[in-house]
């Protein structure tokens, strides 16, 4: 009930409510006089005393105040920094309660924003992934003495003492990078560093991407000879590489490459190796059984021919090249692009080509005379957090038999979803992966097949 039933502006007053369910980004969700309450850092089942922050007329921001009764899927965060740093929405929860969460997310979204009612329920991909410890490349931000993250929506840095997500690695190059910027004040010339488990070893360390003040706003940031040679001697007196961001040009070789490794088809070993200024998943094991679902899932036909778009360093694309006669990678970061060749030759593939450009630039008819003859079996999409609204006009024309869509945001595939049904595709499958426990990340991968399609052979 609420202490206050006039229907103004409620900015201030404090009332107390159940919370029902999670939205997406993380927040819990009260109904107060008929309109949404979202509240951070509760759990459904929560009975809470909260505060209203702000009235937005359809809607109203809370912040919690006090628990009356606790959900129960609410536990201890074993974080300390957790309520101030804001980078785990959901730690206060279970894991299963993380995942029942993130499923009615993508559900919500696909219903909500895509106007698709599926009858399709997602199932887990794995429910024994470790929550803590598993992040391979972390960014953190660096403000004079203090390094953290910053603060949801805002450039307010909040220092942490540790972050309980990376790998060993990484942990342990951040309790250095720590102490260096405490008693070398001319280390503190740069805006961020990025820290990425160099191989599934630990003991091989981690390397460092370093980002100039002015990256963020400019693109391509300063850094004075002075922070340059703080930060030289401390890779060579700690053994963990350095690159700079926006220094490199694609032809050159990289200052470093991390490695993972990932069970492709037929039991074959596969290694791949990803440059500083490339996209790598954040969580290796994960990642492998994503891959894994993925080439378990494609169906392709004998010398089947496959279209990878956003391929990175050739996640997907090099592992499909194994069961499929012919692929073609489209990435636009050209560094990916270097990655990926490499990592095919050193695969010793000959079936894949790889195009650098925007994959809603590309031409239909370029991917279909590197492909060869016929439209494509399988295409197979793993883009950004904005999705891919300009790349489904040239999946349409591309016709191929199924669709593999992998996501990481529910709100931006939702709309991707309603036009590729709208296109003829129906979705078959679901998985949730989690990619990104105690963060409010859904990541998910679907199976669609065109209305009509010849089955594959």
């Amino acid at each position: 009930m609420s202490s206050t039933a006039t229907r103004g502006d409620l900015t201030g007053t404090i009332h107390t409510a159940e919370v029902e369910t999670i939205a997406a980004g993380g927040a819990g969700v009260a109904r107060l006089d008929g309109r949404a309450v979202f509240i951070p850092r509760t759990v459904p089942g929560d009975r809470v005393s909260f505060r209203i922050l702000a009235d937005k007329g359809r809607f109203l921001r809370g912040e919690f105040e006090e628990i009356a009764r606790a959900g129960a899927d609410r536990r201890d965060p074993p974080c300390p920094d957790w309520a101030e740093c804001g980078g785990c929405p959901l730690q206060q929860m279970t894991p299963g309660g993380q995942t029942e969460a993130k499923s009615r997310i993508f559900l919500d979204a696909l219903s909500r924003i895509g106007k698709i009612e599926t009858l399709v329920q997602p199932q887990l991909l794995e429910d024994t992934a470790p929550e803590f410890a598993y992040r391979i490349r972390a960014r953190f931000q660096i403000k004079g003495d203090a390094i953290g993250f910053f603060a949801p929506g805002t450039r307010d840095l909040i220092p942490v003492n540790s972050c309980l997500l990376t790998e060993e690695p990484v942990s342990a190059a951040f309790d250095d990078i720590r102490q260096l910027l405490q008693e070398e004040p001319a280390a503190r010339g740069i805006e961020s560093v990025e820290i990425t488990s160099l191989d599934e070893d630990p003991d091989m360390g981690a390397g460092l991407l370093i980002y100039p003040i002015g990256t963020r706003d400019r693109g391509k940031g300063t850094l004075s000879g002075k922070t340059r040679q703080a930060w030289r001697s401390f890779s060579r007196s700690s053994g963990r590489p350095l690159a700079v961001a926006g220094e490199r040009t694609p032809e050159e070789a990289p200052r470093w490459t991390a490695r993972y490794e990932l069970d492709a088809p037929a039991g074959r070993p596969l290694s791949l190796r990803v440059s500083p200024e490339s996209f790598l998943q954040a969580n290796r094991s994960v990642n492998r059984l994503l891959v894994q679902a993925v080439t378990t899932g494609a169906a392709l036909p004998e010398d089947g021919r496959a279209v990878d778009l956003y391929c990175g360093a050739g996640n997907f694309s090099i592992p499909l090249a194994m069961i499929a006669g012919r692929v073609v990678g489209v990435e636009s970061s050209p560094f990916a692009i270097r990655d990926a060749e490499a990592n095919a030759r050193e695969a010793g593939l000959d079936n894949l080509r790889f195009i650098q450009g925007e994959s809603g630039r590309i031409e239909a008819d370029e991917i279909l005379d590197a492909l060869g003859d016929g439209t494509p079996d399988l295409l197979l999409l793993d883009p950004p957090r904005r999705g891919a609204l300009e790349t489904v006009p040239l999946i349409l024309r591309l016709m191929p038999g199924q669709i593999i869509y992998v996501s990481c945001n529910p709100a931006t595939f939702a709309r991707d979803a309603r036009d590729l049904t709208e296109g003829g595709y129906r979705m078959e499958t679901a998985l949730i992966a989690p990619m990104f426990p105690n963060t409010a990340h859904v990541e998910s991968v679907t199976w669609w097949k065109r209305e009509n399609a010849p089955a594959p052979g």
